[in-house]
């Protein structure tokens, strides 16, 4: 998502989420500022057993139990079974006995399990607030159980959403560059994000959460969108590493689309919006792709000179400005599609066809299968969009009564 439209966003959501849940929010931060004064980092070692374990009862109110229940309002980590935290008490399918149970990469017995568990929390929690991120991808707990705890003690560096899926599905969404070791990264890189805007840094780390989901949904569990795209959206990261330029247009394919053969009606809302996602991935392969040529080129001073003019405005006609390797601008119009080929065409603006015909280096990259992890990038430069070798087909008119008209429309 481009930043012109976060910004709509966030003016649209946060107000409301602010306002409706205020009290939520208050509340949800009261139990995650007294659980960790009852439970500082120093005094973790010194915990007993039931004091920590899950599964004797809401009465008992125990470590696990309140990171779990208590707090679910910062992030749900319910569902996973409860070995999720090495130690716990219950029973299992084959075995209807209560008593302690653990995950035998802990150790042999219960109580070794939980020196280890402790400790590895206690190393846990130190990386955290040290930002030793190597410590935290070795570290053996479970990963939603870390993802908690990183939160909880570190509210403002660590995003309250512990699912890696869920996490991939916000950062590749979102278009977060970077590549990713665990879920620690990918929740340090959304609350990088979050740094960046105003509105968002000034409201609770789990507002911010709510409007992540209000605006972007769940992940879907299945691995095909309607429109045939892939609907687990690759890290950006990945698909810069897969991307190809290419020399020749892709050839058209001779197979028919499927689908209901024009019946039906269609939700130009969500087509929209479904443009408006393959053509913000579009820019943002390109725009790493340029950065990449120029350092490659040993030019990384007109590396970080290379600006995704959309994010800022759009009425430059343009969506990247780039650099040759001699500091000549390259003005670049990306236009993207999940498809394989140009069967479809693509969409230009008058504004972008006229800078099309008047800048001297001007470019149009037409990225293709943009939303997968091997996307081809055909280039060209200074299209004559006006010769025979297109085809200009008007979409839309601006119509006025003639009334209202007059010199104007002579």
């Amino acid at each position: 998502m481009n930043r012109l439209e976060m910004a709509e966003q966030i003016l649209q959501h946060v107000p409301v989420l602010a306002e409706h849940d205020k009290t939520h929010w208050q509340e949800a931060e009261k139990l995650r500022e007294r659980f960790v004064a009852e439970y500082p980092v120093g005094k973790i070692p010194d915990l007993r057993l039931d004091e920590f374990v899950i599964g004797k009862g809401a009465e008992n109110r125990s470590f696990c139990y309140r990171l779990e229940r208590e707090m679910d309002a910062l992030g749900r980590i319910l569902g996973a079974r409860a070995d999720k935290f090495g130690v716990y008490y219950g029973r299992t399918k084959t075995d209807a006995s209560d008593k302690y149970r653990f995950a035998s990469h802990w150790g042999g017995t219960h109580e070794e399990a939980f020196a280890a568990v402790k400790q590895a929390i206690v190393t846990l929690l130190q990386a955290g607030s040290n930002d030793d991120l190597e410590a935290i991808v070795e570290n053996r707990l479970s990963p939603m159980f870390k993802g908690k705890l990183l939160f909880i003690y570190n509210p403002e560096k660590y995003a309250p959403i512990y699912s890696e899926r869920h996490l991939k599905f916000f950062v590749a969404h979102l278009d977060l560059n970077g590549s990713f070791h665990c879920g620690a990264d990918m929740q340090r890189a959304l609350m990088d994000y979050r740094a960046t805007w105003p509105g968002l840094l000034d409201q609770p780390a789990a507002l911010y959460m709510r409007f992540l989901y209000d605006v972007f949904g769940h992940p879907p569990d299945d691995d095909s969108s309607d429109d045939g795209a892939p609907a687990s959206l690759p890290l950006l990261d990945d698909a810069v590493k897969g991307s190809q330029f290419i020399t020749e247009m892709p050839p058209f394919s001779s197979e028919k689309k499927g689908g209901s053969g024009g019946h039906g009606k269609t939700d130009f809302e969500k087509r929209a919006k479904r443009l408006r996602r393959v053509g913000d991935r579009g820019e943002a392969i390109v725009l790493a792709l340029e950065k990449q040529r120029l350092i490659q080129a040993e030019r990384t001073d007109l590396a970080g000179r290379v600006k995704q003019i959309s994010q800022e405005e759009d009425g430059a006609g343009f969506d990247i400005l780039s650099y040759e390797e001699d500091g000549t601008e390259r003005q670049i119009e990306v236009k993207a599609t999940s498809a394989a080929n140009l069967a479809d065409g693509f969409y230009i603006s008058s504004n972008e066809l006229e800078k099309s015909a008047i800048l001297q280096n001007y470019h149009i990259y037409l990225v293709f299968s943009a939303m997968s992890e091997t996307p081809k990038i055909f280039q060209m430069k200074h299209p004559a969009l006006k010769s025979d070798a297109f085809v200009l087909v008007p979409m839309i008119y601006n119509v006025m009564p003639k009334a209202n008209c007059q010199r104007n429309c002579q």
